[in-house]
């Protein structure tokens, strides 16, 4: 089962289910204090968590608005990526977050030509694919 953002602590049959998981599209600026918030369920429950699903749309305005894929705000190659390193700076800083599944990276992908004017969640051929390739580099001590 996958929560919405927001609902980590209303869930009450966490109890059922082996992981507690979680859709992360929180705001920019707001990661530090959604962490704690689910880190209280996740000790309460005494269950593992990772975010089934997380991301941001390359458009100007969805840093604020990650998970509202309908924003119409233009391409913005930058937007996408600082939201995404912000996102990834915080989850790995806690021990608590057992991983997390990005938004979006289709079978069909566009092709590098197109990232450019791609506004949607995918980051192949992006700035934001730097920004999660630089991440897990790290992660992985190949940094």
């Amino acid at each position: 089962y996958n929560c919405d953002k927001y609902q980590e602590d209303r869930v009450t049959w966490w109890d059922a289910v082996d992981v507690i998981s979680s859709s992360g599209y929180y705001p920019s600026g707001t990661w530090p204090e959604n962490l704690d918030r689910i880190e209280n369920v996740v000790r309460r429950h005494n269950k593992p968590f990772c975010f089934l699903e997380a991301g941001c749309p390359s458009r100007a305005g969805s840093e604020t608005r990650p998970n509202d894929w309908s924003w119409q705000g233009g391409p913005n190659q930058a937007t996408q990526a600082s939201y995404l390193d912000e996102m990834l700076t915080h989850i790995a800083a806690r021990p608590l977050v057992g991983g997390v599944m990005l938004w979006d990276w289709p079978a069909q992908l566009y092709s590098r030509g197109e990232a450019e004017s791609n506004s949607d969640y995918c980051f192949y051929g992006k700035t934001g694919e730097e920004v999660v390739s630089n991440h897990f580099a790290r992660l992985l001590g190949r940094n």
